[in-house]
């Protein structure tokens, strides 16, 4: 069988079918070793400078082998050039079959129920933004995908997207008079149908964050998935799976707790002190933090020790919280008052992570990286 990197060769199909095509030797070792992963079914992180081509390296072993494969690039500029331009002429060098699909988030295409009355909407009546909506139809009469990256007339930033476009609070699913229509349902029919589907890494993480809540997934299964510009996964990943706490919010905790005590339970007076305690170790941390703005992970951050002992403090603290609901309503039992009730504030409030013990994930991964004084200094196709 020819091996991925061979087909990236001089006597290769690409060099043969692209015009000014040139074999690089880091590109045909990456592929080999896609190549190999994804028979292997192992996980493989691969890095390369800019120029070594990266894109074809995957596309070829992965178009080669067959087998669902969903791609995720950083960013949906990047989507659509690899869905529009790279994955064409690579199909085409290598005469590939079977289905490809692009598929983004909902917002990213044509509503039709909601264009048809954004009319009524105030915004329209700026004569701009009612051009901006002819033009939008006129392209919706043409379009066969929705995508509204398609309408280049159309400024991103126009106020006009709100309204023609839908979200997942005011999609009306089945209930909509043109669900057969809907281009976010036809996208998602054809990515479940496709061999090779194009997502971007916000799509990927929703679809994760989905399908671990347990209501639902987006994306098709698939044989293997390739994550390009994976350097970006770890702010993506922490936008959907991470938790987030603040000064302000243990402060308007610590005040939601003071004020519902003297109401509801002002023989509790444990209450207070604990709400005392906390809005005074959340003030110390924050203090210990330094004024001037970073981003860290924890890991990082708790080994100072400027931060460490006052992060002790608040998650020794804070363990009382867990328990605050129990006491709240013992404390406030018998008090004739049906509004008593522990603040919202505190169920939404992460409990703070212990430091890192430096343990490492024991699944295997291989790593391929071509050396640096291969690395181009410029990019070529």
């Amino acid at each position: 069988m020819t091996t991925a990197g061979s087909m990236l060769g001089h006597d290769g199909p690409l060099a043969a079918a692209i015009e000014g095509f040139a074999p690089r030797a880091e590109q045909q070792q990456l592929a080999d070793a896609v190549a190999a992963a994804l028979a292997e079914q192992t996980a493989l992180i691969g890095e390369a400078g800019t120029g070594v081509g990266k894109t074809f390296a995957y596309l070829v072993p992965a178009l080669q082998q067959g087998g669902r494969v969903i791609i995720s690039t950083g960013t949906r500029h990047l989507q659509d050039q690899l869905f529009h331009s790279d994955l064409p002429r690579v199909r085409r060098a290598l005469g590939a079959g079977g289905r490809v699909a692009l598929l983004k988030g909902r917002s990213n295409y044509l509503c039709l129920h909601r264009m048809g009355l954004a009319d009524g909407v105030g915004v329209t009546r700026r004569r701009e933004v009612a051009a901006d909506l002819e033009r939008i139809r006129s392209a919706a009469r043409i379009t066969t995908t929705g995508d509204v990256a398609e309408i280049g007339d159309v400024s991103e930033d126009s106020p006009i997207w709100p309204w023609v476009t839908s979200t997942a609070d005011n999609c009306l699913g089945t209930d909509c008079p043109l669900y057969r229509e809907c281009f976010v349902l036809r996208a998602r029919k054809q990515a479940q149908e496709a061999e090779v589907v194009v997502v971007n890494h916000h799509l990927l993480f929703a679809d994760l964050a989905l399908k671990e809540s347990g209501f639902g997934e987006v994306l098709p299964t698939a044989d293997a998935f390739i994550l390009d510009e994976a350097h970006q996964l770890p702010d993506t990943a922490s936008a959907f799976f991470g938790q987030r706490i603040s000064s302000r919010q243990l402060q308007e905790l610590a005040r939601d707790v003071k004020a519902e005590q003297l109401r509801d339970a002002p023989d509790a007076a444990w209450l207070r002190e604990a709400a005392d305690a906390v809005e005074h170790a959340a003030r110390e941390f924050r203090l210990a933090l330094g004024r001037e703005a970073r981003r860290e992970s924890w890991s990082a951050v708790a080994t100072d020790g400027a931060v460490g002992m006052p992060s002790k403090r608040w998650r020794a603290r804070s363990h009382r919280w867990p328990n605050g609901a129990r006491g709240w309503r013992a404390a406030s039992a018998g008090r004739g008052n049906s509004h008593a009730h522990w603040p919202p504030t505190a169920s939404r409030i992460p409990m703070m992570p212990p430091t890192c013990n430096g343990s490492r994930p024991t699944a295997a991964v291989s790593r391929w990286r071509a050396p640096r004084s291969t690395w181009p200094a410029r990019s070529s196709a």
